[in-house]
Protein backbone atom coordinates (compact mmCIF):
# COMPACT_ATOMS: atom_id res chain seq x y z
CA UNK A 1 0.00 0.00 0.00
CA UNK A 2 1.34 3.58 -1.01
CA UNK A 3 1.85 5.78 2.45
CA UNK A 4 -0.68 8.57 2.61
CA UNK A 5 -3.19 6.52 0.43
CA UNK A 6 -6.90 5.02 1.78
CA UNK A 7 -8.65 2.39 0.56
CA UNK A 8 -11.54 4.12 0.13
CA UNK A 9 -9.78 5.42 -2.85
CA UNK A 10 -10.11 1.87 -4.80
CA UNK A 11 -11.73 2.38 -8.06
CA UNK A 12 -10.53 -1.02 -10.03
CA UNK A 13 -9.84 -4.36 -8.95
CA UNK A 14 -8.23 -6.73 -10.96
CA UNK A 15 -8.83 -9.81 -10.04
CA UNK A 16 -7.16 -13.42 -11.12
CA UNK A 17 -9.83 -16.04 -12.29
CA UNK A 18 -8.54 -19.68 -11.43
CA UNK A 19 -7.93 -20.43 -7.88
CA UNK A 20 -9.01 -16.51 -6.85
CA UNK A 21 -12.45 -16.08 -8.11
CA UNK A 22 -13.20 -19.32 -8.81
CA UNK A 23 -13.35 -22.61 -6.75
CA UNK A 24 -12.26 -25.53 -7.76
CA UNK A 25 -14.90 -26.50 -9.30
CA UNK A 26 -14.57 -23.25 -11.77
CA UNK A 27 -17.57 -21.74 -10.05
CA UNK A 28 -18.27 -18.37 -8.39
CA UNK A 29 -19.89 -18.89 -5.39
CA UNK A 30 -22.65 -17.14 -4.10
CA UNK A 31 -20.74 -14.65 -1.85
CA UNK A 32 -18.13 -13.87 -4.40
CA UNK A 33 -21.20 -12.89 -6.95
CA UNK A 34 -22.81 -11.23 -4.10
CA UNK A 35 -19.36 -8.96 -3.59
CA UNK A 36 -19.27 -8.34 -7.08
CA UNK A 37 -22.64 -6.76 -7.57
CA UNK A 38 -21.64 -4.50 -4.32
CA UNK A 39 -18.59 -3.12 -6.13
CA UNK A 40 -20.58 -2.56 -9.18
CA UNK A 41 -23.58 -0.57 -7.00
CA UNK A 42 -20.22 1.68 -5.78
CA UNK A 43 -18.93 1.96 -9.23
CA UNK A 44 -15.36 0.17 -8.57
CA UNK A 45 -14.44 -1.95 -11.79
CA UNK A 46 -14.08 -5.39 -11.13
CA UNK A 47 -11.76 -6.73 -14.08
CA UNK A 48 -10.45 -10.41 -14.54
CA UNK A 49 -7.40 -10.77 -15.47
CA UNK A 50 -6.22 -13.97 -16.63
CA UNK A 51 -4.21 -16.45 -18.70
CA UNK A 52 -7.51 -17.74 -20.02
CA UNK A 53 -7.74 -16.85 -23.98
CA UNK A 54 -10.82 -14.56 -24.23
CA UNK A 55 -12.67 -17.61 -26.09
CA UNK A 56 -12.44 -19.01 -21.71
CA UNK A 57 -14.13 -15.96 -20.79
CA UNK A 58 -17.81 -17.50 -20.33
CA UNK A 59 -20.29 -15.75 -20.59
CA UNK A 60 -21.75 -16.90 -17.00
CA UNK A 61 -18.52 -15.09 -15.90
CA UNK A 62 -19.00 -11.62 -17.24
CA UNK A 63 -22.93 -11.50 -15.73
CA UNK A 64 -21.96 -12.96 -12.50
CA UNK A 65 -18.78 -10.38 -11.93
CA UNK A 66 -20.61 -7.53 -13.85
CA UNK A 67 -17.22 -6.67 -15.64
CA UNK A 68 -17.18 -4.19 -18.10
CA UNK A 69 -13.56 -5.39 -19.13
CA UNK A 70 -10.94 -8.24 -19.34
CA UNK A 71 -7.57 -8.92 -19.85
CA UNK A 72 -6.45 -12.21 -21.07
CA UNK A 73 -3.24 -14.18 -21.70
CA UNK A 74 -1.31 -12.84 -19.15
CA UNK A 75 -1.50 -9.35 -20.37
CA UNK A 76 -1.64 -10.04 -24.15
CA UNK A 77 -5.02 -8.39 -24.82
CA UNK A 78 -7.41 -6.13 -23.06
CA UNK A 79 -11.29 -6.52 -23.91
CA UNK A 80 -14.01 -4.09 -23.34
CA UNK A 81 -17.47 -6.34 -22.65
CA UNK A 82 -19.89 -7.52 -23.49
CA UNK A 83 -18.99 -6.77 -27.06
CA UNK A 84 -15.63 -8.30 -26.84
CA UNK A 85 -13.75 -5.18 -28.90
CA UNK A 86 -10.41 -5.47 -28.25
CA UNK A 87 -8.81 -2.38 -26.70
CA UNK A 88 -5.27 -3.46 -26.05
CA UNK A 89 -2.58 -5.55 -27.76
CA UNK A 90 0.97 -6.52 -27.12
CA UNK A 91 0.94 -9.77 -29.60
CA UNK A 92 4.56 -11.78 -30.17
CA UNK A 93 5.64 -11.19 -33.73
CA UNK A 94 5.82 -13.99 -36.26
CA UNK A 95 9.13 -13.86 -36.06
CA UNK A 96 10.03 -14.10 -32.60
CA UNK A 97 7.32 -16.76 -32.24
CA UNK A 98 8.83 -18.57 -35.02
CA UNK A 99 12.32 -18.01 -32.72
CA UNK A 100 10.41 -19.72 -29.85
CA UNK A 101 9.25 -22.74 -31.75
CA UNK A 102 12.59 -23.64 -32.96
CA UNK A 103 13.65 -23.37 -29.22
CA UNK A 104 10.55 -25.58 -27.93
CA UNK A 105 11.27 -28.37 -30.69
CA UNK A 106 14.31 -29.39 -28.77
CA UNK A 107 12.46 -30.85 -25.93
CA UNK A 108 9.79 -32.89 -24.71
CA UNK A 109 7.11 -30.93 -24.62
CA UNK A 110 3.77 -29.42 -26.71
CA UNK A 111 3.13 -26.39 -26.82
CA UNK A 112 -0.08 -24.38 -27.72
CA UNK A 113 0.13 -21.27 -30.34
CA UNK A 114 -3.04 -19.16 -29.22
CA UNK A 115 -3.96 -16.07 -32.06
CA UNK A 116 -7.39 -14.58 -31.63
CA UNK A 117 -8.68 -15.91 -28.49
CA UNK A 118 -8.07 -19.18 -29.26
CA UNK A 119 -5.11 -21.64 -28.67
CA UNK A 120 -3.41 -24.36 -32.02
CA UNK A 121 -2.08 -27.42 -31.07
CA UNK A 122 -0.93 -30.82 -32.92
CA UNK A 123 -4.42 -33.16 -32.25
CA UNK A 124 -2.16 -35.57 -30.74
CA UNK A 125 -1.52 -33.45 -28.11
CA UNK A 126 -5.11 -32.44 -27.47
CA UNK A 127 -6.21 -35.63 -26.90
CA UNK A 128 -3.61 -36.41 -24.15
CA UNK A 129 -5.30 -33.19 -22.39
CA UNK A 130 -8.22 -34.08 -23.05
CA UNK A 131 -7.74 -37.73 -21.91
CA UNK A 132 -5.63 -36.29 -18.72
CA UNK A 133 -8.94 -33.75 -18.04
CA UNK A 134 -11.86 -35.63 -19.05
CA UNK A 135 -14.08 -35.75 -15.96
CA UNK A 136 -13.10 -32.50 -14.77
CA UNK A 137 -13.96 -29.17 -15.49
CA UNK A 138 -11.08 -28.30 -17.53
CA UNK A 139 -12.31 -30.81 -19.49
CA UNK A 140 -15.15 -28.32 -20.73
CA UNK A 141 -12.81 -25.20 -20.88
CA UNK A 142 -10.43 -27.34 -23.19
CA UNK A 143 -12.98 -28.46 -25.71
CA UNK A 144 -13.91 -24.80 -25.91
CA UNK A 145 -10.60 -22.97 -26.08
CA UNK A 146 -8.46 -25.43 -28.07
CA UNK A 147 -8.19 -25.76 -31.74
CA UNK A 148 -6.31 -28.76 -34.10
CA UNK A 149 -3.51 -27.39 -36.37
CA UNK A 150 -1.25 -29.78 -38.49
CA UNK A 151 1.33 -27.68 -38.80
CA UNK A 152 2.03 -25.02 -35.54
CA UNK A 153 4.83 -23.19 -37.84
CA UNK A 154 3.02 -22.70 -40.42
CA UNK A 155 -0.08 -21.03 -38.48
CA UNK A 156 2.24 -19.01 -36.66
CA UNK A 157 3.18 -18.36 -40.43
CA UNK A 158 0.05 -17.03 -41.78
CA UNK A 159 -1.06 -14.98 -38.39
CA UNK A 160 -0.83 -11.70 -37.50
CA UNK A 161 1.35 -12.12 -34.15
CA UNK A 162 0.32 -14.23 -31.73
CA UNK A 163 -1.02 -13.50 -27.92
CA UNK A 164 0.98 -16.52 -26.32
CA UNK A 165 2.50 -19.66 -26.20
CA UNK A 166 1.88 -21.94 -23.59
CA UNK A 167 4.19 -25.04 -23.33
CA UNK A 168 3.87 -28.03 -21.00
CA UNK A 169 6.77 -30.11 -20.33
CA UNK A 170 6.94 -33.51 -19.41
CA UNK A 171 8.89 -33.04 -16.53
CA UNK A 172 9.56 -30.15 -13.94
CA UNK A 173 13.08 -30.52 -14.50
CA UNK A 174 12.17 -30.24 -18.50
CA UNK A 175 10.23 -26.99 -17.97
CA UNK A 176 13.13 -25.78 -16.58
CA UNK A 177 15.47 -25.91 -18.80
CA UNK A 178 13.04 -24.66 -21.15
CA UNK A 179 12.71 -21.12 -18.93
CA UNK A 180 17.06 -21.38 -19.32
CA UNK A 181 16.72 -21.83 -22.88
CA UNK A 182 14.47 -18.91 -24.22
CA UNK A 183 15.61 -16.65 -21.28
CA UNK A 184 18.47 -14.44 -23.52
CA UNK A 185 14.85 -14.11 -25.94
CA UNK A 186 14.87 -10.40 -26.15
CA UNK A 187 11.71 -9.18 -26.35
CA UNK A 188 10.06 -11.72 -24.14
CA UNK A 189 8.13 -11.89 -20.69
CA UNK A 190 7.54 -15.90 -19.86
CA UNK A 191 5.99 -17.13 -16.25
CA UNK A 192 4.55 -20.16 -14.87
CA UNK A 193 1.51 -21.46 -12.98
CA UNK A 194 2.09 -24.33 -12.68
CA UNK A 195 5.33 -26.73 -12.10
CA UNK A 196 5.14 -28.29 -15.39
CA UNK A 197 4.23 -25.46 -17.97
CA UNK A 198 5.52 -22.41 -19.17
CA UNK A 199 3.59 -19.22 -20.79
CA UNK A 200 5.26 -16.77 -22.99
CA UNK A 201 4.67 -13.89 -24.34
CA UNK A 202 5.46 -10.03 -25.11
CA UNK A 203 7.61 -7.65 -23.18
CA UNK A 204 4.30 -7.35 -20.90
CA UNK A 205 2.29 -9.24 -18.05
CA UNK A 206 -0.86 -8.82 -16.04
CA UNK A 207 0.51 -6.00 -13.86
CA UNK A 208 1.56 -3.88 -17.02
CA UNK A 209 -1.33 -4.35 -18.87
CA UNK A 210 -3.73 -3.58 -15.90
CA UNK A 211 -2.36 -0.41 -15.23
CA UNK A 212 -2.10 0.17 -18.80
CA UNK A 213 -6.24 -0.19 -18.78
CA UNK A 214 -6.42 1.37 -15.51
CA UNK A 215 -4.99 4.86 -17.37
CA UNK A 216 -7.06 4.61 -20.21
CA UNK A 217 -9.49 4.55 -17.80
CA UNK A 218 -8.14 7.99 -15.91
CA UNK A 219 -7.51 5.73 -12.64
CA UNK A 220 -4.36 6.25 -10.82
CA UNK A 221 -2.23 2.92 -9.60
CA UNK A 222 -2.85 3.96 -6.11
CA UNK A 223 -6.38 3.07 -6.85
CA UNK A 224 -5.84 -0.29 -8.19
CA UNK A 225 -5.96 -3.57 -5.63
CA UNK A 226 -4.81 -6.77 -7.30
CA UNK A 227 -6.04 -9.84 -6.26
CA UNK A 228 -4.25 -13.35 -7.31
CA UNK A 229 -2.85 -17.00 -6.53
CA UNK A 230 -0.53 -18.05 -8.86
CA UNK A 231 3.29 -17.44 -10.41
CA UNK A 232 1.30 -15.57 -13.42
CA UNK A 233 -0.30 -13.05 -10.67
CA UNK A 234 2.82 -12.15 -8.89
CA UNK A 235 3.96 -9.04 -11.10
CA UNK A 236 0.37 -7.78 -11.35
CA UNK A 237 0.02 -7.71 -7.20
CA UNK A 238 3.62 -5.99 -7.26
CA UNK A 239 2.72 -3.26 -9.32
CA UNK A 240 -0.91 -2.46 -7.59
CA UNK A 241 -1.10 -0.18 -5.56
CA UNK A 242 -3.19 -2.73 -3.00
CA UNK A 243 -2.51 -6.32 -3.26
CA UNK A 244 -4.44 -9.55 -1.96
CA UNK A 245 -3.07 -12.96 -1.78
CA UNK A 246 -5.28 -16.12 -1.46
CA UNK A 247 -4.90 -18.45 1.47
CA UNK A 248 -4.21 -20.87 -0.99
CA UNK A 249 -1.58 -18.71 -3.05
CA UNK A 250 2.06 -19.93 -3.42
CA UNK A 251 4.93 -18.29 -1.33
CA UNK A 252 5.78 -16.07 -4.38
CA UNK A 253 2.40 -14.41 -3.98
CA UNK A 254 2.06 -14.76 -0.67
CA UNK A 255 5.11 -12.64 -0.45
CA UNK A 256 4.05 -9.95 -2.79
CA UNK A 257 1.04 -9.31 -1.18
CA UNK A 258 -0.45 -6.58 1.51
CA UNK A 259 -2.86 -8.66 2.49
CA UNK A 260 -3.87 -12.30 2.80
CA UNK A 261 -7.24 -13.16 2.69
CA UNK A 262 -9.61 -16.60 2.70
CA UNK A 263 -9.16 -19.71 0.28
CA UNK A 264 -10.80 -19.57 -3.02
CA UNK A 265 -12.80 -22.37 -1.50
CA UNK A 266 -13.95 -20.35 1.31
CA UNK A 267 -15.02 -17.02 -1.02
CA UNK A 268 -11.93 -15.38 -0.01
CA UNK A 269 -12.68 -12.90 -2.63
CA UNK A 270 -15.99 -11.61 -1.19
CA UNK A 271 -14.04 -11.66 2.53
CA UNK A 272 -11.45 -9.13 0.92
CA UNK A 273 -14.07 -6.89 -0.83
CA UNK A 274 -15.95 -6.62 2.17
CA UNK A 275 -13.88 -5.44 3.97
CA UNK A 276 -12.72 -3.13 1.33
CA UNK A 277 -15.90 -1.99 1.49
CA UNK A 278 -16.47 -1.66 5.25
CA UNK A 279 -12.98 0.26 5.44
CA UNK A 280 -11.69 -2.63 7.44
CA UNK A 281 -8.25 -3.25 5.47
CA UNK A 282 -6.12 -0.70 7.38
Amino acid sequence: MIAGESMNDIRLIGIDLDGTSLNREKKITHENRRAFMKCRERGIEVVPVTGRPVSGLYREYIDHIGCSYSIHSNGAAAYSLPEGERIISHTLSCEKSLELADILAQFDCFYAVFVDGFGYLRGEALDRELDVWKGTPLFEYLLRTRRVTDDPRRLIESSSGCDNIYVNAATTEIREEIRSAISDVEGIYFTSSDERDVEIGTSCSKGTTLLELAKKLGINKSEVMAVGDSGNDVDMLRRAGFAVAMENATAPVLSAADFVTRSCEDSGVAYVIDKLLNGELL
